[in-house]
């Protein structure tokens, strides 16, 4: 049996930032992860001379003073991998506008001022006090990240902020159902519609692109998560591929001792990071009573939306962002309907990041990823006709897709299951709905859950604060000081 300090099960974006601050203040730690290669849904794969990233868009943190920043620096690997910034963050298309979602938040405002001149004032107080809500919550979020918690005056915003929906919240602040739609134009990347989804988590991932940018790493994000493997190899730690883990061995004291592999292999350890899905985590590599807990989970909050994913390289010019977001109405509760999907008025997001990384694709030739939103594991799908309509739609948007398509690929949200383990495909992990604070206490207290599966909320960034609260709470306990 071999032994180290920490195990890291998985290596999604939570799991490498983990591994990465351990291995850097000199735990002995091992991830296990079951692929051959490391990222989760950081994945990107090519195909014919293109490069598509799996599943993700764009990411915040990664700037000068960002977490994922500073872990590739505290790693020694910070200039192993290049960033292009994200400017416009985002094109949303709606019937009778189109509006640029300016990096500078203060431009946006003046923007979405013009549209709406009655409702300018609300704009301007409304993100005022959304940069100063997140900011403050980037301060609890440091302190909570290195061992400690740091009461801040905005606490109380932020835990009002966690009782109410987003659209509640809209709401207070605006009349116009049209300028309500757009500001909740990010509402797909959380799987869930303006009336359902949590505010504290709709301005944490709205403001974090604005206050700390918007970014894709150079050639794809395997890019990324292949260097931060290395960086935590570069550390002392291991990163184990094609290994997968079987289960979670718990001692008489009910506490995690060890984990056995599938091929028979076992690990003694002192702590666990579970970067693996929830589910799975719980009612099958610890299992008992345990299970239970998964099944509470899973029924209330429940899990995310999934997609459809369409990867398509694409012959010719495109004159237009790299990132969109097309709406055919302002009903935007209306797009996240049970059975809307690959209809005429769904919803579509676009991503085309050969525009800003030519690396991506052949000359005169461009990178076309398409997510359509679906029910976690819906019915089977037929994919050409599904990958279709979707083409089909956002062909509206960019002319001549359709015909201009020299290749292109599909997955479905049983595919993202497959490839990731993630429950019924989920996307986002949990559904964050108001009043949701994260898993229940499941009472291992060497046990540590990171990813979009814990209580920082979904989406990269905060899959990656989830990773680095974990490592602090470890360090903590060992007496080691944690500075990022």
């Amino acid at each position: 049996m071999q032994e180290c300090d920490v195990i890291v099960i998985g290596s999604g974006i939570g799991g490498l930032v983990s591994a990465a601050l351990l291995s850097a203040r000199g735990l002995k730690t091992v991830v296990i992860e079951q692929h051959y290669f490391p990222g989760g849904y950081l994945a990107s794969f090519g195909r014919e001379g293109f490069i598509f990233d799996a599943a993700v868009d764009c990411i915040a943190g990664v700037g000068s003073g960002g977490l994922i920043s500073r872990t590739l620096e505290l790693l020694g690997v910070r200039d192993e991998v290049q960033f292009c910034r994200v400017d416009p963050i985002r094109l949303s298309i709606f019937p009778a506008h189109h509006v640029h979602i300016d990096a500078d938040v203060m431009a946006y405002v003046e923007r979405l001022s013009i549209l709406f001149p009655s409702e300018s004032a609300s704009i301007r107080e409304f993100f005022v006090k959304s940069a100063e809500t997140f900011k403050g919550l980037l301060k609890v979020t440091e302190s909570v990240i290195n061992g400690g918690f740091m009461m801040y005056d905005a606490a109380s915003k932020i835990q009002n902020l966690t009782s109410t929906s987003y659209g509640r919240l809209l709401h207070e602040y605006f009349t116009d159902s049209r300028l309500k739609a757009i500001l909740s134009d990010r509402c797909p990347f959380l799987g869930l519609p303006p009336s359902k989804v949590s505010a504290f988590a709709m301005l944490n991932l709205i403001m974090s692109y604005f206050v700390l940018g918007a970014y894709r790493p150079i050639g794809g994000f395997q890019r990324l998560a292949d260097v931060l493997a290395g960086g935590i190899v570069k550390q002392g730690g291991r990163v184990v591929l094609r290994k997968r883990v079987e289960r979670i061995l718990l001692n008489h004291k009910s506490q995690c001792s060890a984990v056995r592999c599938s091929d028979g292999e076992e690990y003694a350890t002192r702590y666990i990071v579970s970067n693996a899905d929830y589910a799975q985590t719980f009612a099958q590599l610890i299992g008992g009573a345990f299970s239970k807990l998964a099944e509470s989970m899973v029924h209330d909050p429940g899990v995310s939306s999934s997609f459809f994913i369409v990867y398509a390289g694409f012959k010719g010019g495109i004159q237009s962002h790299s990132s969109i977001g097309y709406f055919p109405s302002y009903d935007m509760d209306g797009f996240f309907a049970p059975g809307r999907a690959f209809s005429e008025d769904s919803t579509v997001g676009i991503t085309i990041a050969s525009v800003e990384d030519r690396s991506r694709a052949p000359d005169g030739h461009h990178t076309v990823v398409l997510h359509e939103m679906v029910e976690a594991i819906g019915q089977g799908l037929d994919k050409r006709l599904c990958a279709e309509k979707v083409i089909n739609k956002a062909g509206k948007v960019i002319p001549g897709l359709e015909k201009g398509i020299v290749m292109f690929d599909a997955a479905t949200s049983r595919t993202l299951e497959r490839y990731t383990g993630n429950h019924r495909g989920a996307a986002f992990g949990w559904r964050w709905v108001p009043n949701f604070k994260g898993p229940h206490y499941h009472g291992i207290k060497n046990l540590f859950i990171a990813g979009h599966w814990g209580n920082m909320g979904s989406g990269v960034l905060s899959s990656a604060y989830s990773g680095a609260k974990a490592a602090g709470a470890i360090l903590a306990r060992e007496g080691i000081l944690n500075v990022i």
